[in-house]
This record gives structure tokens, C-alpha cells and sequence, in this order.
């Protein structure tokens, strides 16, 4: 009995997640990759079943969360609906590794990653040039001319030019950012009025100021592109009923067949991420009789894009996999021979909603561990509280239910959340006891979000001025302790959390790397801005001793009071005691962090009081009170509008900085990507001098992969929070 019950928590403990990547550790380009443009196809007719032209038959079945079932590339918004767009779509610029964009796709470019050169091929080449005299950008965008839809279509620039309207049109309201970009004529187009973009900044600013209250109601109160929705709804409010008729948006223009223009007003950073879009086949989701860019028609009935939306479950594209069916829980689909990086290695794949499946072994697993079968004798239970069976790891939240659809076949990929008492489960299936081995391959990458500690500056000050020298200093001998004490997570954790000393995430291109030698701790630097520690000191109670005295030398210098290593009394304006909110209170992934600062600082004679708010939805909400002094706050890590956090008057740090704006306001500037990354950093020095914001650590997802019948040389390495192993996946090959 004994011997069947390990077998069984074996068995249990190989299952699967997954998202990987594939890389090409060399220092010369990859080859470039053709399609196999001579195939007859017939409209995509494909049988999701059957062997495939030299690849294998055998379906690659991926694990997934719940599909909402709405797979048109303009409405897909859930993670699994959008693992379907991407598996079917081309999108029209992609980036790297490390979030930079690809402006070379046609040719490839190479780049290094993590010590590693990777070649990145796109659909297309794209040039940016800022003209400084008329204060205006040109996005020039060349489409390889071999593309070609999955339904044997050939893909050009119409399609583009019909998918971008779409995005722009009034009439939708999905995720892409397009529309919120400054294309010259694009409020005209939206107010319908050759007026709108000719009002000036400071009529727009007064009738804003006027207007506010009405205005507001037309843009989201969470939308980062606030002040310019703000202004642009302005302006179309204000042209009501003057002006021209506009016809089109006269900052798009196509140059041929293989290539187009978009022209921004000024510069815009984000431009270029908002090109990111899946290139939707006009022959399939729009109206080809409606479509003559001469005669101002785009592909659909203008402001009713309904018809376009109405196929949300069979979409088509040009990506590496047709859609062939979904039925159930599983969705089929085949590899398309067209598809520009070459034909995928595996002829099949299915995506496959776990959460019903999961939900059912979880609750048969939960039975089983609760207890042996009523029927065991005296002899077996004996055994079974053997001291072999007392150090078999037990996990604290059943994992297993995940990894054992990955061991027993259920699915080849699968992603998921473990705690660090349950990654040993992932070992044990593995015959030397590693995360990967012969029976799972395990990867990790980020969640997606990025963890820090806030402070409002009028809130926690000295003397109420929160710009004082004395007010820095407060924040600086909190922050020091703060960032000192996220190691307790790091030894809580493991690898399932990786620190983070910039606020931006860690694989960021912007960021700098722990090895490149700009790289510091954060406020891991005294009063005199000298070095306490650095990245190659171990963490432990010898550093916090020196962390604490570096946080008295600070809090002296704030005008606290201090005897004998400890703080006797506050100045003017400070306290003796602060209050940290903490969504869920010490359910939080973050209370390790708070509680070991609480116990530093109430060595040193300060006091950190833990109030719980009911949900992050909540905390948001208290947030915008002003009331705060210290919170644990978390964002995407996708996030890079400086200006939204930081820029604003209302923002919720509580600071407003002509020098930190400016430089800000210098991102909106063309420039090279050594001089971006310069002025980020430039950034990140202010926002750090203020004391307001402590990174702490980015939560990873662990990726397990079936070694038994995926072979793992063939799956991206080095996947980042950018580049999933889908981006690779027409290389996958099976065992």
C-alpha cells in the first residue's frame, strides 16, 4: 500500500505548465526563414486530423485557462483568447527579449540577450525620422512582399491600412492603443471636422478647465493616456458643427502595395508600441466593396464596426497555425505551411481549458492526501508514518493537481503558480531530483507585474514640506530599510521571486542589468552618497545592522532625536509612528517584506503599523484619497508612462518636480536608444532622490514542459515577460 501511495504522489508531482522560449546562441544571424509559398491551399480547408508533410503527427496540447470564445483578433482580451490570436496572426511589428522594438524584421537583426546573440525576423522593416522643423514624425513601414494568409491570400498593406482604421474608428473600444496616439488628422477624422486639430493649446486648456466635469464622463478615469483623451475630446466637442467634413486620416498614407506612411504630430514614444497589432485579413474580416483608399472607403460602414466583430470564434490570419474547430474545452488547430518563419515542426496542436480538469484532480488529490483508504490495515498505516514517509515534502497548497496532467500526457505545456514549498514537488519527478530533468522541463518568467512600496510625500514629512532636504531624509532612512528587507522574500521565495532594484521591470531594456557595472542596490547608499553595501555582499544580519545605523545617520539628519542607537523623539511635522496599507493584510505577497522592516524599525525605535484594506480594488480606491502614508502597491510591468505616474499633480506619490517632468517631457524626444535608456535612468535617479517608491520584486510563473515528448533544445530560451515561447514556437519539435 505504502509503495502505490508514493507512486501515486509521483505521479502527482509531474505535471506541467507552460510558456517558453526558443534562442539562437550564436553570433551570426539564423538563416532566413521562407515560407512555402508554392502549396496549393484551399481557403484553409484543413482536416484537423491526419499526418503532416515531414513533421510529426503527434499534437503538441497546451494548457490553458477558460476561453471567453471571442478569438477575432480585434475583440481577444482574456490570456487564453489571446494565445489564439497569436497562434493564427502576424503582427505588424514585433520586439525583442528585452521589450526593444524590431526595426529590421525583413532581414533580421541581431541582438544580445543575457550574454546570448538572437536573430529576430519580423513581417516588416521600420524607420523613424523626426523632422524638427514642422515638429511632426514619420513612421515608414515596408511589408515583406511574400506574406500571405493562411487561406492562401496574399497580405499587403490594404490590410494593414483596413485593420488600423478599424482601431481608430469612434466606434471601437478595445485594447489597442492606436487611437490614442497624436496621427495627424486622426481628431479631425474622430470629430468629423477639418477644425478640430487647428484650436490652440491654450483655447483647448481654457475650455477644459470650463468643461471638465462633462469631459470626464467621455474618458476612463483609469486611462494613462488621461490629459491627452482630455484634450482631444476637447477638441472634438469644441468643432461641433464647423469647420470641413473629414473623409479620412490624412496622417495615414500608402506609398505601393508593400509599403505606407503614418505621420505623428511631435514625437511620441509609445508610437511604436502602438504598432503592435495583429495585421487583420480584409477579405475576411471586412467588406472588399467598400474598400478604395481613393475614394475614401476603408473596408467598412464608418462608425459601425459591429459587422467586422461579428465572427468572434473562426478567425484567420497569417500566423504559424490555422484554426480548424472548437469543440468543448479543446480548441484544434493545424500548421500553416505559409507562414513566414517557416512551416511549424508539428503538424497539430490543441489548446486545451484545464480549469475544469485541475478543479476535479485537485479535489480527487485533496481525498487522497486527507487520508489512506478506510480499508488499510494496522500494518500499512504503521509503515506509511515511517521515517521515510515523515521527510517526503508536503505542500502547503496542493500543487500537483497542475503538474500531473503534465507527467500523465494531459497536456505537453503548462503554466502556473507554485509557492517555494511546492517547487520541490516539481523536483521529485525528475530521476537526479532537479527542476529539469528527464520526465519536466521547468522555466520561469514573470507574472506580468511588478511589486513595490509607495510613500506619499506630504504624508511623510518633515516640517509639512515635502520637498525639504529633512523630508528626503525620512523617506530615504524608511526606504533603506524597506529595500534591505525584501530579502526576506528572496529567502521565503527562492526563485519564485526575483528582486528588483529600478522601478521598471527587470528584464526591461531600460533597466540595467545586475551585471553591467551601473548597476546598484536601491538606497544602499548613505547620507554622503556612499556605498553601505553593494550587489556582492550577502544579505543577512550583519548588512541589516549597517542598514540600521545608515537609516539613523538619515533620520538624524531629518531632526529626530537619537540616543544609544535608538530614535527618542520626532521633529515638527514627523512622527514616532507610520501606517502602511496591505491589500489582504498578511495574505499579501509582500507582508514578509513589511514584517521584517516593522521589527528593524521598532529596534531603532520607530513603529510601522499594518492596516489591512479589503482587496487591491479597495486599496486603489483609499489610494486616491491622499490619505496614505505607506503602501504596498503593485502595477504591470508592461507600465512605461513616466507621465501618468509621476508627471501629474494628483499622482499618488504626492510629488511634482519641474526637473523630473522635464526630463519626462525629454522622453517625447527623438533620440538614440543608448540616449532613451540614458534619460530613463536619468528618471529613476529623481523618483529614487525623493525617497517615494521602493521596487521590491516581480513574482515568477513557473513554465513546465514535458521532457518525455517535447524535445527541450528546440524550445526559446531565455523567455522573458516580452518574448513567450510562442514566438518561437514554429521551431518546437516533439521526441
Amino acid at each position: 500500500m505504502r509503495k502505490n501511495w508514493k507512486k501515486f504522489l509521483a505521479v502527482l508531482v509531474t505535471c506541467s505548465i507552460a510558456l517558453g522560449s526558443t534562442g539562437c546562441n550564436k553570433a551570426k544571424k539564423e538563416p532566413k526563414p521562407t515560407p512555402k509559398s508554392a502549396v496549393k491551399v484551399d481557403k484553409g480547408n484543413a482536416d484537423a486530423n491526419g499526418k503532416g508533410d515531414g513533421q510529426s503527427d503527434i499534437p503538441l496540447v497546451v494548457g490553458s485557462t477558460k476561453f471567453s470564445k471571442q478569438f477575432n483578433p480585434f475583440l481577444a482580451s482574456t490570456q487564453a483568447d489571446r494565445q489564439v490570436v497569436d497562434l493564427t496572426q502576424v503582427y505588424l511589428v514585433t520586439n525583442d527579449r528585452a521589450g526593444r522594438i524590431i526595426y529590421k524584421g525583413i532581414d533580421g537583426e541581431l541582438r544580445e540577450y543575457n550574454d546570448e546573440n538572437y536573430t529576430y525576423y519580423g513581417a516588416t522593416d521600420l524607420s523613424v525620422n523626426y523632422d524638427k522643423a514642422s515638429d511632426t514624425t514619420t513612421y515608414r513601414i515596408k511589408l515583406r512582399d511574400d506574406l500571405v494568409f493562411s487561406d492562401g491570400e496574399k497580405l499587403t498593406i490594404n490590410d494593414v491600412i483596413f485593420t488600423m482604421y478599424v482601431l481608430c474608428d469612434e466606434d471601437y473600444e478595445g485594447d489597442a492603443i492606436l487611437k490614442r496616439m497624436p496621427i495627424k488628422g486622426l481628431t479631425n477624422y474622430l470629430a468629423d471636422s477639418s477644425k478640430a486639430e487647428k484650436f490652440s493649446d491654450a483655447k483647448v486648456k481654457k475650455y477644459i478647465k470650463k468643461h471638465r466635469k462633462q469631459l470626464k464622463k467621455l474618458v476612463k478615469a483609469d486611462d494613462e493616456y488621461f490629459d491627452a483623451e482630455m484634450k482631444r475630446q476637447a477638441r472634438i466637442a469644441m468643432s461641433k458643427k464647423k469647420g470641413k467634413k473629414v473623409k479620412n486620416i490624412s496622417g495615414i498614407q500608402k506609398v505601393n502595395d508593400y509599403e505606407m506612411t503614418i505621420t505623428t504630430t511631435g514625437y511620441c514614444k509609445d508610437m511604436t508600441t502602438a504598432l503592435k497589432i495583429p495585421i487583420c485579413a480584409l477579405h475576411y474580416y471586412g467588406d472588399t466593396t467598400k474598400f478604395d483608399i481613393a475614394k475614401n472607403k476603408f473596408g467598412f460602414s464608418r462608425g459601425n464596426i459591429s459587422a467586422i466583430l461579428a465572427n468572434k470564434t473562426n478567425p484567420v490570419g497569417a500566423g504559424a497555425y490555422r484554426f480548424i474547430k472548437c469543440e468543448g474545452d479543446v480548441i484544434y488547430f493545424n500548421s500553416n505551411e505559409l507562414y513566414f518563419l517557416g512551416c511549424p515542426e508539428i503538424a497539430f496542436l490543441q489548446l486545451k481549458d484545464m480549469t475544469g480538469t485541475l478543479k476535479e484532480t485537485n479535489e480527487e488529490i485533496q481525498k487522497k492526501l486527507q487520508g489512506e483508504p478506510a480499508d488499510q490495515t494496522a500494518e500499512d498505516q504503521t509503515e506509511k508514518e515511517s521515517e521515510e514517509d515523515k521527510a517526503t515534502p508536503q505542500p502547503t497548497v496542493n500543487p500537483v493537481a497542475e503538474v500531473m496532467e503534465v507527467t500523465e500526457g494531459t497536456v505537453d505545456v503548462m503554466g502556473g503558480t507554485f509557492t517555494a514549498d511546492e517547487i520541490p514537488w516539481i523536483s521529485s519527478v525528475n530521476s537526479k531530483n532537479e527542476l529539469s530533468g528527464d520526465v519536466l522541463d521547468t522555466r520561469f518568467i514573470s507574472d506580468g507585474n511588478y511589486h513595490y512600496i509607495g510613500m506619499q510625500a506630504d504624508n511623510v514629512s518633515v516640517g509639512n514640506d515635502a520637498t525639504s532636504n529633512e523630508s528626503k531624509y525620512l523617506r530615504k532612512a524608511f526606504a533603506s530599510v524597506f529595500s534591505d528587507a525584501k530579502n526576506a522574500l528572496s529567502e521565503k521565495e527562492g526563485a519564485r521571486v526575483r528582486v528588483v532594484n529600478y522601478p521598471v521591470a527587470a528584464e526591461s531594456w531600460v533597466s540595467y542589468a545586475s551585471d553591467e557595472k551601473e548597476y546598484t542596490i536601491a538606497y544602499s547608499k548613505n547620507v554622503r552618497g556612499e556605498k553601505v553595501y553593494d550587489k556582492s555582499d550577502e544579505a543577512g544580519k550583519e548588512r541589516t545592522k549597517l542598514v540600521s545605523s545608515m537609516a539613523l545617520e538619515y533620520l538624524k539628519e531629518a531632526g529626530y532625536q537619537i540616543e544609544n542607537d535608538k530614535v527618542v523623539s520626532a521633529p515638527k511635522g514627523a512622527s514616532m509612528e507610520y501606517t502602511v496599507w496591505l491589500a489582504d493584510g498578511d495574505q499579501n505577497p509582500l507582508y514578509p517584506v513589511i514584517e521584517a522592516a516593522a521589527q528593524t524599525l521598532q529596534e531603532m525605535g520607530l513603529a510601522l503599523k499594518v492596516v489591512s484594506v479589503d482587496g487591491e480594488k479597495q486599496l486603489q480606491q483609499k489610494l486616491r484619497t491622499k490619505k496614505q502614508q505607506i503602501w504596498v502597491g503593485k502595477r504591470s510591468a508592461f507600465d512605461m508612462n513616466m507621465q501618468a505616474r509621476y508627471g501629474t499633480k494628483d499622482n499618488l506619490f504626492g510629488i511634482y518636480d519641474d526637473v523630473l517632468n522635464g526630463t519626462i517631457q525629454d522622453l517625447q524626444q527623438h533620440m538614440t536608444s543608448a540616449e532613451r535608456k540614458e534619460t530613463y535612468q536619468r528618471c529613476f535617479e529623481r523618483i529614487m532622490d525623493w525617497a517615494v517608491e521602493v521596487p521590491v520584486c516581480e513574482y515568477r510563473q513557473i513554465m513546465l514542459y514535458s521532457s518525455k515528448r517535447i524535445d527541450e533544445d528546440t524550445i526559446a530560451e531565455d523567455t522573458t515577460l516580452y518574448y513567450s515561447w510562442m514566438n518561437e514556437i514554429q521551431k518546437v519539435c516533439m521526441e
